[in-house]
């Protein structure tokens, strides 16, 4: 519960930011890689039942970070929100982050190709860093799957990263099972 209170709280306060920013109809590439940070407490709600945040809770937090980096340029854009499905989400976990800490994650776009949208997450605590996170993502509307060009993303701008991680994902999907 409390993360979706978080969620309408933020769309309602992005909501009413945005109307007051112009539109300017193109996304400069600055704007596009520009991170998202956002400060978050962890709260009880938060906890899982071994004293720190638990896994699925960094991938809520992900998400309340992409979302208002999405609704931001779509708004810059000058058209209706895009909504964004999840391909791939991975984490690395270095340390636990406790009840009460106050928590920085910084969002940025790592690249895109011709279907998806990478991301890049880091969650800090104290400006020490607890955890790297990556997502990839393909955009939706009322017609179906949009590619990143529907906000000025052209062509490919991939990272060894990207290209290291999408190969450790067929490798993956075409392991047979015993």
């Amino acid at each position: 519960m409390n993360m979706l209170l978080r969620f309408f709280i933020m769309v309602s306060l992005l909501k009413q930011q945005l109307k007051h920013e112009p539109m300017s109809g193109t996304i400069s590439l600055e704007t596009l890689i520009a991170p998202t940070v956002r400060n978050y407490r962890v709260l009880p709600h938060d906890m899982g039942f071994r004293d720190h945040l638990p896994n699925y809770r960094y991938l809520s937090f992900i998400e309340l970070n992409v979302t208002r980096w999405v609704m931001a340029r779509c708004h810059e854009k000058g058209i209706k929100p895009l909504n964004w499905v999840i391909a791939m989400q991975e984490m690395v976990y270095l340390k636990q982050i406790k009840f009460l800490d106050k928590m920085t994650l910084s969002s940025a776009v790592a690249g895109w190709d011709h279907k998806y949208v990478y991301f890049e997450h880091r969650f800090f605590v104290k400006n020490q860093l607890m955890g790297v996170g990556m997502t990839k993502f393909v955009f939706t509307d009322d017609t179906g799957m949009r590619t990143p060009e529907v906000l000025d993303m052209t062509g490919e701008r991939l990272t060894e990263v990207i290209n290291t991680w999408n190969n450790h994902q067929v490798a993956v999907k075409s392991t047979k099972s015993a």
